[in-house]
């Protein structure tokens, strides 16, 4: 990305939000959400990093990353490149995009852009994998976070890498948690 500044230290955790283009909820589509999972299994093998945190929302999905370099940018456009060319219908030979997004062979299912913040600390880390697991419950799609299939939330609680108490994750329960936290 162009004139972007990116704070980047080896080693570190990243907060990442992509949303699609025009915020479409094209994302929990079952062609859209298999696409997805495998752009990053094969983004994961040719450029390593752990998943801490994983959501996917009908029009946005946060990832919360962990790198052994500088090249999450990288990462976040293989993503969405594999992605898209794995979906016909969102190509950019198939869409009609501005001029701009024609030219540059970008097609119609992602917004150019991405966010991120680097985590510093353990406190933060804990904060934004909570925050991923809550944003379903956030955006009122369900009322417990665990009933949302497209999280990392069942998986790692499961694997034991969330805490059992994560089964609960409600408007109540995190009001009830985040009372404790001093960062927003």
């Amino acid at each position: 990305m162009k004139n972007v500044r990116r704070y980047f230290e080896d080693g570190y955790y990243f907060f990442i939000t992509v949303a699609t283009q025009g915020r479409k909820p094209h994302l929990t589509r079952q062609p859209v959400i298999q696409a997805l999972r495998n752009a990053v299994r094969t983004t994961m093998v040719s450029h390593p990093f752990d998943i801490q945190a994983w959501v996917v929302l009908p029009d946005h999905m946060h990832l919360l990353i962990g790198v052994a370099d500088q090249k999450v940018d990288l990462r976040i456009r293989k993503i969405k490149a594999l992605t898209t060319r794995a979906l016909p219908e969102f190509s950019y030979k198939n869409s009609q995009p501005n001029f701009s997004k024609r030219r540059r062979r970008q097609g119609s299912l992602w917004h150019n852009r991405f966010y991120d913040r680097i985590i510093r600390n353990e406190q933060e880390l804990y904060m934004y994998t909570l925050y991923c697991c809550f944003n379903p419950v956030k955006h009122g799609y369900v009322h417990n976070a665990l009933e949302w299939p497209y999280s990392t939330l069942n998986s790692y609680i499961k694997q034991g890498r969330y805490p059992e108490s994560w089964r609960h994750i409600t408007d109540a329960w995190v009001d009830d948690n985040f009372a404790d936290y001093d960062m927003w």
